[in-house]
């Protein structure tokens, strides 16, 4: 067993922190908890980054995530937001999100998935491979879901100093995934689930687009967005949280061209 102290100037600490992706975050709508769990897998990647570079070896888990909630609660995004985050902090040397699904993962013929998985985990190194649905990998029936699961796994160990994956998808399908094989449960330990946004939180999300792209709500416009948001939340089966405040967004420029 062996103990060290870091020393860390106080302008250190200033500048881990100091990212255009890290601000990006941290002015995102919502998020509470999610913000809070990157932190701290941030001080704890980064710790881990100084047990290597110090040559102190004990098995330690991997740095891998699991992302669940439903569409349009900003998985991707701050999926993306991380793979940077972590560039900035030493983490990865790259940075770059690398967005893969099952047809890239799963080959039609055999002999195709294996080589699919590790060409995926090629173009991932120093990033975060990001695996959207992932759950899609367990289907049933006579295919190559299983073998597209077994090369990640050992893809994962293989990589786990230079590489992150993400898995993403809703929770209630995402936890049965993880759960069905004991060498995901092993491998995936932190866990971020993305609530739906609130109607306040969808508002401000709407608000938020007209001022980066230079909107003024006119007079009565805001309690007229909010009351369609509602509407169409209510309604809908699933009108898609910050996605469907997008599209809604990009109906109403449209609009705006055709009366002007």
């Amino acid at each position: 067993y062996r103990e060290f102290v870091m020393h860390v100037t106080e302008e250190e600490k200033k500048n881990a922190r100091r990212s255009d992706a890290y601000a990006k975050l941290q002015e995102m709508i919502g998020l509470t908890q999610a913000k809070k769990v990157i932190d701290g897998a941030i001080n704890y990647f980064k710790l881990q980054k100084e047990y290597r570079n110090r040559g102190i070896e004990f098995n330690r888990p991997a740095m891998h995530m699991c992302f669940t909630g439903r569409p349009g609660t900003a998985k991707t995004t701050v999926a993306r937001l991380v793979a940077e985050i972590l560039k900035d902090n030493g983490i990865l040397s790259e940075g770059k999100l690398v967005e893969v699904d099952r047809s890239q993962l799963v080959g039609k013929f055999v002999g195709h998935t294996a080589p699919q998985v590790k060409e995926m985990f090629d173009k991932a190194k120093g990033s975060v491979l990001f695996i959207d649905e992932a759950y899609t990998l367990a289907k049933e029936g006579n295919d190559f879901g299983q073998e597209a699961i077994d090369t990640l796994l050992k893809e994962m160990e293989d990589h786990r100093d230079n590489l992150v994956v993400i898995v993403a998808g809703y929770t209630d399908r995402m936890k049965k995934f993880i759960g069905s094989n004991p060498g995901l449960e092993s491998r995936f330990n932190r866990f971020l689930h993305f609530d739906d946004y609130t109607l306040d939180e969808m508002v401000a999300i709407f608000k938020m687009r007209c001022d980066s792209n230079k909107y003024v709500l006119g007079e009565g416009a805001e309690e007229a967005v909010r009351t369609l948001i509602q509407q169409e939340n209510e309604n809908a089966v699933s009108f898609g949280n910050a996605r469907g405040v997008r599209n809604l967004f990009e109906d109403v420029l449209v609009r705006q061209a055709g009366r002007l």
